[in-house]
């Protein structure tokens, strides 16, 4: 069985989280850092706040689904990744993952707006 490991949430609240939230998490994050802003992981991160500000044509949700699945593969819990992205009212982008893990298929739904993305669901596919 595979250990997602354990973090701290960045709330307030400084509580422990592990399993699949952790996994949930740490997929999330991955889209609120800009690529290269972590110096010891120069590859890391894919901020999607910023493709808020363009038009979202068929040619940039197709892009930005690459890049979303492309992203949560290069987490090692994460074996294969498929998305679905959809603009939202109010300038925000719905981003629906189906990640296979080594404990079989995992959920993710992220709600992308300009200051953040928030998992809205998490749960064994």
């Amino acid at each position: 069985m595979t250990d997602f490991g354990t973090d701290i949430t960045e709330e307030l609240t400084w509580r422990r989280v592990s399993g699949l939230e952790n996994l949930a998490r740490a997929i999330a994050r991955r889209y609120i850092t800009p690529r290269g802003a972590l110096w010891y992981a120069p590859g890391y991160g894919l901020d999607l706040r910023r493709y808020l500000n363009e038009a979202m044509t068929p040619e940039l949700l197709e892009e930005m689904r690459i890049l979303v699945e492309q992203e949560a593969e290069k987490d090692p819990r994460v074996r294969f990744a498929e998305a679905s992205v959809a603009p939202e009212p109010d300038h925000r982008v719905r981003v629906a993952l189906r990640l296979e893990t080594d404990q079989g298929p995992f959920d993710l739904v992220l709600s992308v707006d300009r200051v953040s993305v928030e998992v809205l669901d998490a749960y064994p596919g």
